[in-house]
Parts: structure tokens; sequence; C-alpha cells
């Protein structure tokens, strides 16, 4: 089937089988899952509705019955209580995991086609330098925009599509769902964020005799093992991009262990994609077609297709300077902040701090609060600091290095060390991140968010520290100040809720062990298993094991 826009309602023109697993999605159990679903929303309000999941089939079939049935779709940019919190009040209702088996009195008819003027998507901007914002699309915006990436990476009749990147966020529905939807191809984004998955996914579009487009982002390119088997040149067609610039190093990195080359999409939720480069063969960015660049005041200024007033030039806050074949990006105008009434340069402040020994990258934030100090996120050349009076010296010594070249009151007064910064799965360290980094500030009562891994579907393994500003400090005990076990159980049972939403109240304990205690300012690890009926949790620093267990919940969510 060749490429249709989604006004024309591509996934009711064939009816396709596949000889793949069933987690790769194809256009004949599509149609089926999303009867069921427009079976489901007959007897629904009307209006905007909160999609938000996880797994492939029902995130696509569920975003299709809603426009087939003149629904707008509100994609949250994941599933964090704060974040549903603050889309409550702007929708009409929010998708289960499954439709049930509930009947329709009186089932619509399926529309012809889509009025490509209606709003299809309202999406959120990743919020790095503010709180996110609300952003409508409309079917004919996505409709441009993907025509477009049908001309410049075409899906012919031997492709397939695997997603390393959430649908959740405009760069991976475009590319990772809608293009290969309007292709009339298969696609699969189910458990591939790890290598180790990938590969499998890859092996298996090679059975069915699939060209693969990959797409990906910085953070998954970045750390793309060598000893994995990886298949044999040709089989994939190419690897996309996005979310940030990828650096050149891990592109041809990529390319070597891949055999395809490493395609970057340069753009954002707010404009859509506004440029594409082959680091390996260019470095300047190529605008897409239909989009116009210029230079406004040193920053990018465009039209184009995709933006809701397509000849109204819209001004990006990305420095530019333009070049024979495109144009170079020089960093961001929005990074200059005042600090106690002086003017900083973010970027200047990350350079410093960058140039430091032991300090491999660096991220200075606003954090809005009363006082108007910054935040640093230090991503450290080796260990971490473990323990309070570490962190302390090496708060000092960076503190007396940034002296030399800023004023004392412009300095981050509040710093976290990671090993690794912190992303989502754009590969962006957005808002969401910066408050949950910071949150201890203000909530005395939970341990301080550094980082976290996603070992498996069912494994998590959280970084964290003691706040030496905890309440559960005061008077355990005055001499030697100590977490309370109870509250390592506590704590437990709420990252883990945070990690799997996991829903059901405490039913009981078992095998639960308290071996070390967890003093003020000690840096240590939780490792969450998700179980049958509840969470297993340990506890784990530099000295070795402190605490261990397994909860019982009432009603566990195992929703993946």
């Amino acid at each position: 089937m060749s490429f249709l826009p989604l006004s024309a309602l591509p996934w009711r023109r064939s009816q396709t089988a596949t000889t793949l697993p069933d987690h790769w999605v194809h256009s004949g159990a599509l149609a089926a899952a999303t009867d069921r679903w427009r079976n489901w929303l007959a007897d629904q309000p009307a209006g905007a509705w909160l999609l938000c999941e996880r797994d492939p089939l029902t995130f696509c079939s569920a975003l299709l019955a809603l426009w087939e049935t003149d629904r707008v779709a509100v994609l949250s940019a994941d599933d964090r209580p704060e974040t549903l919190a603050r889309i409550q009040s702007s929708i009409d209702g929010r998708i289960p995991h499954s439709p049930g088996l509930a009947i329709a009195q009186h089932l619509p008819q399926v529309p012809s086609h889509l009025d490509n003027q209606r709003r299809a998507l309202v999406l959120f901007t990743s919020g790095s330098s503010g709180e996110p914002l609300a952003l409508a699309k409309t079917f004919q915006q996505l409709d441009e925009e993907l025509r477009v990436h049908a001309q410049l990476w075409p899906l012919d009749e031997s492709a397939g599509v695997i997603s390393q990147v959430s649908h959740q966020h405009i760069y991976g529905l475009l590319t990772g769902v809608l293009h290969p939807l309007c292709s009339g191809r298969s696609f699969c984004s189910k458990d591939c964020h790890f290598p180790e998955v990938l590969a499998q996914r890859l092996a298996e579009a090679g059975a069915a005799q699939l060209q693969v487009t990959l797409v990906s982002s910085p953070p998954q390119l970045s750390r793309l093992p060598a000893h994995t088997q990886w298949p044999e040149p040709g089989r994939l067609s190419r690897i996309l991009s996005s979310g940030a610039p990828l650096a050149q190093e891990h592109a041809a990195h990529a390319e070597q262990l891949l055999k395809a080359p490493v395609i970057e999409i340069y753009g954002s939720t707010e404009t859509g994609g506004i440029a594409w480069r082959r680091q390996q063969s260019e470095l300047p960015w190529t605008p897409l077609p239909g989009v116009n660049v210029r230079v406004d005041d040193g920053c990018l200024a465009l039209t184009s297709p995709f933006l809701d007033s397509p000849h109204t030039w819209w001004r990006h806050p990305d420095r530019v300077s333009l070049t024979d074949k495109g144009f170079m990006l020089m960093g961001r105008e929005d990074r200059l902040v005042k600090v106690a009434g002086k003017r900083l340069s973010l970027d200047q402040m990350e350079r410093a701090l960058q140039s430091l020994d032991g300090i491999q990258a660096a991220r200075c934030v606003e954090l809005g609060r009363p006082d108007g100090r910054l935040g640093a996120i230090i991503q450290v050349s080796a260990k971490a600091p473990q323990d309070h009076e570490t962190r302390r010296q090496l708060i000092q010594q960076v503190r007396t290095a940034l002296a030399a070249h800023f004023e004392t009151v412009t300095l981050p007064r509040y710093w976290r060390f990671v090993e690794e910064l912190p992303s989502n799965a754009q590969g962006k360290l957005d808002r969401g991140l910066i408050q949950r980094l910071f949150n201890d500030i203000e909530d005395h009562k939970s341990p301080r968010w550094l980082a976290e891994t996603v070992i498996s579907q069912d494994v998590r393994m959280l970084t964290l520290e003691v706040p030496e500003k905890l309440i559960y400090l005061d008077g355990h005990f005055d001499r030697f100040p100590l977490v309370p076990g109870v509250v390592l159980v506590q704590w437990a049972m709420q990252l883990a809720q945070q990690a799997f939403g996991a829903r059901g109240g405490f039913h009981g304990i078992d095998q639960l062990k308290f071996q070390r205690p967890l003093r003020s300012g000690m840096r240590f690890t939780l490792e969450l298993t998700r179980r049958e009926n509840g969470i297993g949790f340990v506890y784990k620093s530099a000295e070795g094991q402190h605490a261990g267990g397994r909860i019982r919940l009432a009603a566990l969510d195992v929703q993946p």
C-alpha cells in the first residue's frame, strides 16, 4: 500500500496478516482492536481523552478509535501522578488499559474520511526551561509532516519499523507509529529499549525478510554494546535519532555496529521537524522540504507547513549560523537568566564546570524558588560522593574554582552529583526530571532522587541519598541519626508506585531484614522488583546491604 494521509483512514484500506510475533503491530490486528475501542467509546462522553499507554497495539488502536469517533487524543509525556494531575482539568475522560467486553447499543459508522482541519492531538512540551505547555496539532499538520517523512525516508513493501522511543511524544509518534501506519507497514516498539531485546527484534524482522528503519535517540545509540550480535549488513536501511544532537563519535559508533546510516532529525513539539543531517556526510543541518529558515537577531526563524500558521515566521530560541548547505546550532538564547539581579549565561557556567577536573558534564537549572538560586546537576568522571562530608568538600572545591569567573551570589546553591545525566525517553533533561532531582528541598519526608535505571520490565534500580533535613532523622537518634526501618518500607512502597504504577494497599510483609543502618547524607541504591502479588526491595550502599524484604499488596496492578 502506498503512503496515504491520516485523514484518509489508511488503517482501513488493507487487512494484511503477518508471520511476525504478536508484539508487532500490523493492519489486520489493528482494525479489530480499533473496533473494540469504538464499541467502548460509543457510550462515553465526547471531547478530549487522555491516552497514556505503553503497549503499542493498545495505544495505536485506542488512538485511531478516538479519531474515528470525533474525539481528541491528549498524550501525556509520562504517567507520573503529578503529570496526570496537571492534565486532569483539561480532559473529559481517560482511556483505560482495556476496552473490556462492553457492547454499545448504537455503534456509529466508520467515517469515510477525517476533517484535516480538526484537532487530532494535544501534546506537551518537554518543559526543560519552564512548565510544560499544551500544544494542539491538526490532522493537516500531521499529514504534512508525514508526507515529508515518506518523501525523504520511504517505507517500501519490504519495510518494517522498530522504535526504541516513546510514542507519547511527537517524534516517536510520527516515526515509530504514524509513518508505518500510513504506509501499511508492520511496526514494533514493545520492550525495545534494551540492546539485547533490540537485537532480538532485528532478528525477528530478518526472519520475516523485512528491511528495518530503527527509530532511536542519543541515549540508546550512545550505549550500543559491541559484543551484541547485530544483524548482517543490509538488514537495516536507516537509523533515525532525535531529541538532542547526537555526539559525532556516537553516530560513528552506531553506524559501525549496525551497518546503516544514522540520520538525525532536529525539531521540537512546537514546530515539528525542522531539519536533518547525517554527520558522517555533513555537519550542518539541512532544512526539511517546505521549511524556510533565516537568522533573526542571532536566532533561528522559520516558516513551515507543520506550524499552525504555515506562512508566519516563527522565532526559535536556538542560536544558529547559516552555511551554504543549511545551518549550525550555536546554543540557546533562552539560557540567559538573572540571579540576584545579575545577568548570567547558563551555557557559560556549564562550560566552566565542565572544564574542571573530575567533571564530565554539567547542567545548571532554574528551580523557581523564592531565593532565585540555581541548581547544578554534575556528572562526575569517577565515583560520585558516597557521604555528606565527601559531598560537602567537593561542593566547596567546585565553588572555589567557579568564584574566579562568576560573582559568588550567582553560583549554584543546590548540587546533585550523578554518574550519568538523567534524561527522558527523548534524550532530554525535562522539567519533570529536574523536579525529581530537587524535590527534597521542600519535601522533607522523601529520599533524594538521583537516577532510575530500568533493568527489565519488572525491575528498577534507583540511586538515592538520605537528605540531611529528612524529618525522620529528628530524635532518631541525636548522636547517631539514622533512617527508621518503617520509613524504608514506606519508601519502597511509594517509589514502587511511581516506577510501576502499583495500586493496592499494604497487605503484609515477608522476609524482612535490617542489616545496617542508613545514616544522614548516605548515598544508596534501592532495587525494586515487581511480583505477582507485591514488591520485592533491597537497599544497598558502598558499605553493603542495609535492608530487604517482600511487600504483599492487596491488589497490585501489573499492567506494563
